[in-house]
């Protein structure tokens, strides 16, 4: 499956926005959500631009995670297929975690 220039234009700019904010406290204050209590059925569930937006989140914390600006677009549109894969099959696995494992 070919990922769509939308796509990688929206993963580069949550990368931009992950790496931007990866340096603010993740408290679970009134109104924040948790990354890590997404799960799978909850990324596939949603509309296509808000699954793309999603995925792209996903992607840009894990480089946030690594303290790094740095990234390969092909490794990252080889991920997002296989994820979305992976996630069709595995509805009830935790949506980051999949993400993780990915792109290690």
């Amino acid at each position: 499956m070919q990922v769509s220039k939308r796509l990688v234009t929206w993963i580069v700019i949550m990368v931009f926005s992950g790496i931007a904010f990866s340096g603010i406290a993740m408290g679970q204050e009134e109104g924040q959500k948790d990354l890590s209590s997404y799960m799978c059925k909850d990324v596939m569930r949603s509309s296509g631009n808000e699954r793309d937006l999603f995925i792209g989140f996903i992607h840009a914390f894990i480089l946030g995670k690594k303290g790094t600006p740095k990234f390969d677009e092909m490794k990252l549109a080889e991920a997002t297929d296989k994820f979305i894969d992976h996630c069709l099959d595995n509805p009830n696995d935790k949506a980051l975690e999949v993400m993780e494992k990915l792109t290690k």
